[in-house]
Protein backbone atom coordinates (compact mmCIF):
# COMPACT_ATOMS: atom_id res chain seq x y z
CA UNK A 1 0.00 0.00 0.00
CA UNK A 2 3.05 2.23 0.97
CA UNK A 3 4.46 1.81 -2.57
CA UNK A 4 1.48 2.94 -4.16
CA UNK A 5 0.81 5.84 -2.44
CA UNK A 6 4.67 6.69 -2.87
CA UNK A 7 4.08 5.63 -6.82
CA UNK A 8 1.38 8.12 -6.90
CA UNK A 9 3.21 11.05 -4.87
CA UNK A 10 6.20 10.55 -7.86
CA UNK A 11 3.97 10.62 -10.66
CA UNK A 12 2.16 13.68 -9.83
CA UNK A 13 5.24 15.69 -9.01
CA UNK A 14 7.06 13.65 -12.42
CA UNK A 15 4.35 13.19 -15.34
CA UNK A 16 4.69 16.33 -18.00
CA UNK A 17 1.12 17.61 -18.33
CA UNK A 18 0.54 19.11 -22.29
CA UNK A 19 -3.04 20.72 -22.89
CA UNK A 20 -4.62 20.52 -25.87
CA UNK A 21 -6.14 23.48 -27.40
CA UNK A 22 -7.63 24.49 -30.26
CA UNK A 23 -9.33 28.18 -30.89
CA UNK A 24 -12.80 28.87 -33.29
CA UNK A 25 -14.37 32.44 -34.05
CA UNK A 26 -18.25 32.16 -32.45
CA UNK A 27 -19.33 35.95 -33.44
CA UNK A 28 -22.66 36.42 -34.11
CA UNK A 29 -23.82 39.97 -35.02
CA UNK A 30 -26.95 40.15 -32.67
CA UNK A 31 -24.00 39.79 -29.41
CA UNK A 32 -21.35 42.21 -30.03
CA UNK A 33 -18.72 41.47 -27.60
CA UNK A 34 -20.11 37.98 -26.95
CA UNK A 35 -18.67 34.50 -28.00
CA UNK A 36 -22.22 32.50 -28.89
CA UNK A 37 -21.55 29.32 -28.84
CA UNK A 38 -24.74 27.75 -28.84
CA UNK A 39 -28.62 29.54 -28.25
CA UNK A 40 -28.14 28.28 -24.99
CA UNK A 41 -24.31 29.35 -24.03
CA UNK A 42 -23.61 32.96 -24.32
CA UNK A 43 -20.28 34.33 -23.27
CA UNK A 44 -18.86 37.77 -22.40
CA UNK A 45 -15.69 38.94 -23.83
CA UNK A 46 -12.84 38.14 -21.42
CA UNK A 47 -15.33 35.43 -19.54
CA UNK A 48 -13.94 31.62 -18.86
CA UNK A 49 -16.06 28.95 -17.55
CA UNK A 50 -15.62 25.15 -17.37
CA UNK A 51 -18.01 23.97 -20.25
CA UNK A 52 -21.03 22.07 -18.79
CA UNK A 53 -21.31 20.14 -22.38
CA UNK A 54 -17.95 17.89 -21.23
CA UNK A 55 -16.06 16.11 -18.41
CA UNK A 56 -13.36 18.66 -17.99
CA UNK A 57 -12.74 21.54 -20.26
CA UNK A 58 -12.31 25.26 -20.06
CA UNK A 59 -13.65 27.97 -22.79
CA UNK A 60 -12.21 31.39 -23.09
CA UNK A 61 -14.02 34.50 -24.59
CA UNK A 62 -11.90 36.49 -26.43
CA UNK A 63 -12.83 39.48 -28.84
CA UNK A 64 -14.61 39.41 -31.55
CA UNK A 65 -15.62 36.13 -31.00
CA UNK A 66 -12.52 34.14 -30.76
CA UNK A 67 -12.86 31.90 -28.34
CA UNK A 68 -10.27 29.08 -26.60
CA UNK A 69 -11.61 25.35 -25.90
CA UNK A 70 -8.85 23.87 -23.84
CA UNK A 71 -8.64 20.20 -22.68
CA UNK A 72 -6.70 18.38 -20.57
CA UNK A 73 -4.76 17.05 -23.27
CA UNK A 74 -1.50 14.73 -23.15
CA UNK A 75 0.26 13.37 -20.23
CA UNK A 76 3.63 11.87 -20.74
CA UNK A 77 6.10 9.82 -18.32
CA UNK A 78 3.06 7.20 -17.31
CA UNK A 79 5.19 3.35 -17.09
CA UNK A 80 4.13 0.93 -19.96
CA UNK A 81 2.62 -1.18 -17.50
CA UNK A 82 0.10 1.81 -16.36
CA UNK A 83 -2.62 3.52 -17.41
CA UNK A 84 -5.25 6.29 -16.70
CA UNK A 85 -8.82 5.23 -15.63
CA UNK A 86 -11.47 7.89 -14.83
CA UNK A 87 -11.57 11.05 -13.89
CA UNK A 88 -11.45 11.12 -10.17
CA UNK A 89 -13.73 14.63 -9.21
CA UNK A 90 -15.53 16.52 -12.73
CA UNK A 91 -16.93 18.88 -10.12
CA UNK A 92 -13.52 20.61 -9.74
CA UNK A 93 -12.90 23.87 -11.52
CA UNK A 94 -10.20 23.33 -14.72
CA UNK A 95 -7.57 22.24 -14.70
CA UNK A 96 -8.02 20.27 -11.36
CA UNK A 97 -10.74 18.45 -12.62
CA UNK A 98 -8.02 16.73 -15.18
CA UNK A 99 -6.56 14.58 -12.26
CA UNK A 100 -7.17 10.70 -13.42
CA UNK A 101 -6.76 7.59 -11.53
CA UNK A 102 -3.22 5.29 -12.82
CA UNK A 103 -4.16 1.68 -13.00
CA UNK A 104 -0.99 -0.59 -13.07
CA UNK A 105 -0.29 -4.05 -13.93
Amino acid sequence: MHLLILFKLIAYFTLGLQAAEWVGIYYNEKYPGKCVISSELILNEGASIKDPTHECRQIVCGSHGSTIFQSCGIISGLPTTCRFGSFINMDLPYPHCCERTIICS
